[in-house]
């Protein structure tokens, strides 16, 4: 089987080596870059399978590497980084086909688990989706293929077989709001809190929809750390 492998884009170098030490470990083919321009670099020159890309990054931010990513059409996975709790522009962070982030500071087992996820979601067939980690990781790919109606019912999906689950709910959420339903969006992010209410994204994405002056920015697509930010 071929090593799967990962560029890590983040201009903190006890970052990069705490996540490249844990990725050596799990037998992937791991790069760094110090910065986005180098890291864009990189993306253009070679073939990889993941990148872990840093948000705030002075120069080229993570979100700027991105878009550049996408309009030179390249498809490949990308996992947001970021200690800020919240995702500024995460709407278009999500039409470019980011959905999934990583909460600094985040544990080596945060780190394999989100890149082990990402790789493989590529492998998932529809026809035989039974889990409910199945179906949510289904669904996020039919959200980076842009197929957000499916995405939806993939989600709808999740939550039958786990209606303990707050995640589909808040995902259901955001891709309301890209639709306009802000009052949908409220809907699902209330039952995401409901259900957990410790639930951070829902909680902002709440928040910031029910503001008197409502604005996407902050949009929150969820993190996987559940750690504090510091």
């Amino acid at each position: 089987m071929n090593k799967k492998k990962i560029l890590i884009v983040d201009d903190e170098k006890n970052i990069r080596m705490t996540v490249k030490n844990c990725l050596d470990e799990a037998e992937y083919l791991v790069d760094i870059a110090v910065n986005g321009e180098e890291g864009f670099e990189k993306i253009q020159k070679s073939h990889y399978d993941l990148v872990l890309l840093d948000i705030k990054m002075p120069g080229l931010s993570g979100m700027e590497v991105l878009k550049k990513i996408r309009d030179n059409n390249s498809s490949v996975s990308v996992v947001m980084m970021t200690a800020y709790g919240t995702v500024e522009n995460a709407v278009e962070a999500m039409k470019l086909g980011a959905v999934d982030f990583l909460s600094k500071p985040f544990t080596p087992e945060e780190i394999r688990t989100v890149v082990k996820k990402v790789t493989l979601r590529k492998e998932l067939d529809e026809v035989n989706l039974e889990s409910y980690s199945d179906l949510l990781e289904y669904a996020k790919k039919c959200i980076l293929d842009k197929e957000y109606d499916k995405a939806i019912s993939f989600l709808k999906k999740a939550v039958s077989i786990d209606v303990t689950a707050a995640d589909p709910h808040n995902l259901l959420g955001v891709l309301s709001e890209m639709n306009l339903d802000v009052r949908k969006a409220q809907i699902h992010y209330r039952a995401a809190l409901a259900l957990d209410p410790s639930h951070k994204a829902a909680n902002s994405n709440l928040s910031r929809t029910t503001n008197y002056h409502y604005t996407k920015k902050g949009i929150d697509l969820g993190e996987t750390s559940e750690n504090e930010e510091k």
